[in-house]
């Protein structure tokens, strides 16, 4: 349980004095729009508890703004990446009739 008098990591973080519209851009033209992203991830990427504030924004599903300087489109590739299961080879199957089957090409 958090203690009202314990420290929480946002209380580090370097955009507490910035500009919330910084963080949540509204553009109407995509460089408008790219313009607002790369000024709030380039005071994240200074920002001594970014790793915290993704894994908090990760862990919510935080679904807007800008957020251990990624974008909500950024996050959901991560939730999807990190909620895939792991990838294992697939059996090679053989389908009969197959050219590649020295047995079916030496009968033909």
């Amino acid at each position: 349980m958090h203690n009202e008098n314990e420290e929480h990591w946002s209380d580090h973080a370097i955009c507490r004095g910035a500009d919330p519209d910084l963080f949540f851009p509204i553009g109407y033209s995509a460089p408008v729009l790219q313009a607002q992203e790369d000024a709030a991830k380039a005071i994240c990427a200074n920002c001594p508890v970014i790793a915290d504030c993704l894994s908090w924004a990760l862990r919510v599903g935080e679904p807007d703004g800008i957020w251990g300087g990624t974008t909500p489109e950024e996050r959901r590739y991560l939730r999807r990446t990190a909620d895939a299961p792991a990838r294992r080879p697939l059996p090679v199957i053989v389908v009969r009739g197959d050219a590649s089957e020295p047995e079916h090409a030496s009968a033909a």
